[in-house]
């Protein structure tokens, strides 16, 4: 099962190339505004969706397998690198190479999910995933710090950088072990895959958040601009730092989270807030925008791996794969599409093209997140307590 925490170092290049996105807007395809170019880098978020919500219909069906599944997404995933080795002149081939991205994250982030699901439960299953989400963040935290230095050289680096899926793809061939297709679903025959509700819980907050949190890592490589804190190389670092602070937490912050339960969300809201609070405040220090990004990094250990880990004890084989579709891909990915239609659209509309605005308007909107939270959990416990 290491080939899948190795796997994991692979789950993150939507955010891997985001530190680009300035250079693109500014120097590659100016004529295009900025929210454009944001949507088109977070563009992987649709075609995840769409790829997840296909990929689980084949599981769920029998089709394919779920190694069938990651090997193939592993591959969409090489092909990106592939398809900016020869197709990077025009607008149409960026949203290409990361429609391979989104296509691939979408098939084999849930199907190699759903094989650790499978495999472990309890105890061992809480520390795995710790060790997975660190695994997905220091991955990424290379992968960045790469990208920062291929965007000097050309500014489809991070494209380029895909290419690190190849011996992934050839591994899980050999690895992964085959595994059985699920019994395909036939008309009156087997029930629905029933999802608990309390799944549907875990996939706001992930949502929800993904949407806060994707404004740092969007308009990160814009802000350092801004405020003439450095080149694409820079914004590479503190979209490192980003994924390095889930990286180093990623293994404490479930064990605190046993004592906290729920209430962690409200925690992660708060410290994202104070994050994107230092950016409006010090919006020309690098220190700032360093620290802050690290922070937003620490905040998303305290949502992705306990959401995870929670809906993971509320399934099932039967409806493993559905939900870590809607964990793992679905939401995450819906919070990343919207994160520039509605926050960069809305502070473009209330305070221009101002990132520190945007990022204090965000700030705002964390700690009114954070209160709503907290009641809400407050209430579900004292109900809880009450009925049982």
């Amino acid at each position: 099962m290491w080939m899948l925490i190795g796997i994991a170092s692979l789950q993150m290049p939507h955010v891997v190339i985001l530190p680009g996105t300035n250079l693109i807007a500014t120097e590659v395809f100016a004529e295009y505004p900025i929210q454009t170019i944001q949507t088109a880098m977070s563009s992987t978020g649709l075609f995840t969706v769409l790829s997840a919500i296909v990929s689980g219909m084949l599981l769920r069906h029998g089709i394919v397998s779920k190694k069938t599944m990651t090997v193939l997404g592993l591959a969409s995933v090489a092909m990106a690198g592939v398809t900016a080795l020869f197709l990077h002149t025009s607008f149409w081939q960026l949203w290409l190479m990361n429609g391979f991205i989104g296509a691939g994250t979408g098939m084999f982030v849930p199907s190699s999910q759903s094989i650790m699901f499978d495999n472990f439960e309890g105890d061992r299953l809480h520390f795995m995933v710790g060790v997975q989400f660190s695994f997905i963040n220091g991955g990424g935290l290379v992968l960045s710090l790469i990208c920062g230095v291929m965007l000097t050289i050309a500014w489809y680096g991070g494209h380029l950088l895909m290419l690190v899926a190849i011996p992934f793809v050839i591994a899980a061939c050999i690895v992964i072990p085959k595994g059985e297709r699920l019994k395909p679903v036939r008309r009156g025959g087997v029930a629905k895959t029933k999802i608990p509700r309390r799944v549907y819980y875990y996939a706001s907050i992930i949502f929800i958040y993904l949407i806060i949190y994707s404004v740092g890592a969007v308009n990160v490589s814009t802000h350092i601009e801004q405020g003439a804190m450095g080149d694409p190389s820079t914004a590479g670092v503190a979209t490192a730092l980003l994924m390095g602070g889930s990286a180093i937490s990623g293994y404490i912050i479930p064990k605190i989270s046993r004592g906290l339960n729920d209430h962690i969300f409200s925690l992660a809201f708060i410290d994202t807030a104070i994050a994107y609070g230092l950016m409006n405040l010090f919006p020309t220090s690098l220190a700032a925008t360093y620290v802050s990004m690290l922070m937003i990094g620490v905040s998303m250990s305290m949502i992705l791996p306990v959401s995870i880990f929670q809906s993971s004890n509320l399934s099932d084989h039967t409806n493993s794969s559905t939900i870590t579709m809607l964990i793992c891909s679905i939401m995450p990915s819906m919070g990343n599409i919207c994160s520039p239609l509605i926050i960069t659209n809305l502070t473009l509309a209330l305070g221009g093209e101002s990132t520190s605005f945007r990022f204090m308007f965000t700030s705002i909107v964390c700690l009114a997140l954070a209160a709503v939270i907290f009641i809400y959990n407050s209430y579900r416990d004292r109900r809880v307590k009450v009925y049982g």
